[in-house]
């Protein structure tokens, strides 16, 4: 239960500058249900479930084609951006639950896709035979070996750290052919650019001293932005990412 809390704060604490839905047909999200839709997973007039929604980047894409959906997610704060953009957007068509996968009740409600992107909530066996019993097609994007930010590892690189690995998905593949199950894998490799505030540039490099926050960390963090940042203070990085897009 302490874990649990502490997560939570951790993830309210990074919705007040998490990325939020943008309705622009252009963005990694948009790109990634017209993929889906080219291989045939058709959200229109389905029961999704979005597991791990977030801020819903996912969760409003796909309400806009389904008959509903109803998003997941530890954060009552990114609970609560999901539904102002929700709402600004008009999606009526829409429900929200607090809780960890683990705690997602049995209820006895199907969903015809369930949907989850890059989330901690779907991580386990258990988790992977959960989801498959309650949706009739499963859609996991999950990293693929690299998610690599220019801000962090050139921080890294100050520090002496070691990065963390972010590569999910071949216990997932393990436990799909474990089960017999059919699946599909969509490799995607992306370079995402993004500008941050200097304080959510700073929250980002902090993140990587795991909560220690000696002054050699803060002096480490601010010399580094200090090189990098604009003449209003943002810093812009780039993101070099390999994830797979699993379907089952």
């Amino acid at each position: 239960m302490k874990n649990m809390h502490s997560s939570e704060q951790q993830w309210d604490k990074k919705a007040l500058t998490y990325p939020r839905y943008n309705p622009s047909e252009d963005t990694f999200e948009a790109r990634t249900i017209r993929t889906l839709e080219k291989e045939g997973v058709d959200f229109t007039g389905k029961r999704v479930l979005d597991i791990g929604c977030g801020s819903g980047k996912f969760t409003l894409v796909t309400a806009k084609k389904a008959a509903s959906v109803l998003g997941t997610d530890i954060s009552s704060q990114m609970l609560r951006i999901l539904h102002e953009d929700a709402e600004k957007e008009g999606a009526d068509n829409l429900r929200s639950l607090k809780c960890t996968f683990d705690e997602f009740p049995d209820t006895g409600e199907r969903f015809d896709i369930a949907f989850a992107s890059v989330t901690p909530a779907v991580r386990t066996a258990e988790h992977f035979r959960k989801v498959t019993d309650i949706a009739d097609r499963v859609v996991y994007i999950g990293w693929a070996g690299r998610k690599e930010s220019e801000m962090l590892y050139a921080l890294h690189r100050e520090c002496a750290s070691t990065p963390k690995e972010f590569n999910d998905v071949p216990v997932l593949k393990e436990w799909l052919g474990g089960e017999g199950i059919a699946y599909k894998v969509i490799p995607v490799e992306e370079t995402w650019t993004r500008t941050y505030p200097r304080e959510r540039a700073e929250a980002l490099c902090m993140e990587i001293f795991h909560g220690e926050t000696t002054q050699t960390c803060i002096n480490a963090v601010a010399k580094l932005l200090d090189s990098i940042a604009d003449e209003d203070g943002r810093i812009t990085d780039r993101m070099h990412v390999r994830m797979e897009i699993i379907i089952w």
